[in-house]
């Protein structure tokens, strides 16, 4: 049987595949997320975790204006506006800057990955 967990059940396993030593199965996860309050039973972050920013929410209304997108997304202050162009309600941007974007994302992930692995502070977090 393949069971589908909630989002951040997933998001937190792919993370301690990554970069922790300790491995986690998908139920186990789920069961300390509930137990530590992270998130209820249905899998959405509980207002503790909201506030105590452990979980944050993200949710991109339909028609933004651009200057509303910006606030909520100010990373893409650096681009130029005419790379933006809102389709079906929603900003896009054009597939070569999808690309460049996912390459900064790659490379400041390997970044992390080893700045997290080489850290003393790994059994303190």
């Amino acid at each position: 049987m393949n069971i589908i967990y909630p989002p951040l059940v997933e998001q937190s396993f792919q993370f301690y595949q990554d970069y922790e030593q300790e491995r986690y199965d998908k139920s186990e996860l789920y069961r300390i997320m509930v137990m530590k309050n992270i998130i209820n039973e249905n899998g959405t972050p509980t207002e503790e975790a909201l506030k105590k920013g452990l979980v944050k929410d993200f949710y991109e209304e339909y028609d933004l204006s651009f200057e509303e997108f910006l606030k909520l997304y100010p990373f893409f202050n650096n681009y130029d506006p005419d790379y933006f162009q809102k389709i079906d309600g929603f900003w896009e941007v054009p597939v070569c800057l999808k690309e460049e974007l996912i390459l900064l994302l790659n490379d400041k992930d390997k970044m992390f990955r080893n700045k997290w692995k080489n850290s003393s502070l790994i059994k303190n977090v």
